[in-house]
């Protein structure tokens, strides 16, 4: 991320594009969180799979981006998983040092697997349960007496 601030010496203005899946409510929470942050850079959110996403990013597997959080960067480069999970983190202030640290060698490894689990956590089945009728999610039913 630091060579698309600076670019021919001069700063340019960075935007992220999150998309991320509004039928899930934890996608819907960490969305509100995130905007109401304040942002080193400009960030903005458009439904993953939405016709909005596919005019804006003809080049996206859109069905893979409500599974996998994607982040596109006002450059173009797309960042899916760990990456989208710690470019989102980078653009705010308070977090901007702890994803320096979490970028590289085993702390990246223990990143993509816990945003694994967050995924694969998002779209999961319970057996067993009742899935919400607007995200799928599925919650366990109670225990009849």
């Amino acid at each position: 991320m630091a060579e698309a601030i600076v670019s021919r010496g001069e700063h340019d203005v960075i935007g992220l594009t999150v998309l991320y899946d509004e039928r899930c409510p934890l996608c819907r929470r960490l969305r509100r969180w995130l905007a109401s942050r304040p942002a080193l850079c400009r960030v903005g959110f458009v439904a993953a799979d939405s016709a909005d996403a596919r005019e804006r990013f003809p080049h996206l597997d859109h069905a893979r981006t409500t599974r996998v959080l994607t982040v596109v960067d006002s450059d173009g480069r797309v960042y899916e998983g760990e990456r989208a999970w710690l470019v989102c983190a980078w653009s705010i202030p308070g977090w901007r040092p702890v994803t320096e640290q979490l970028g590289t060698g085993l702390r990246l490894r223990a990143v993509r697997l816990a945003t694994s689990v967050i995924d694969t956590y998002r779209h999961a089945r319970i057996v067993d349960a009742e899935p919400c009728e607007r995200c799928g999610l599925a919650s366990p039913r109670r225990a009849q007496p």
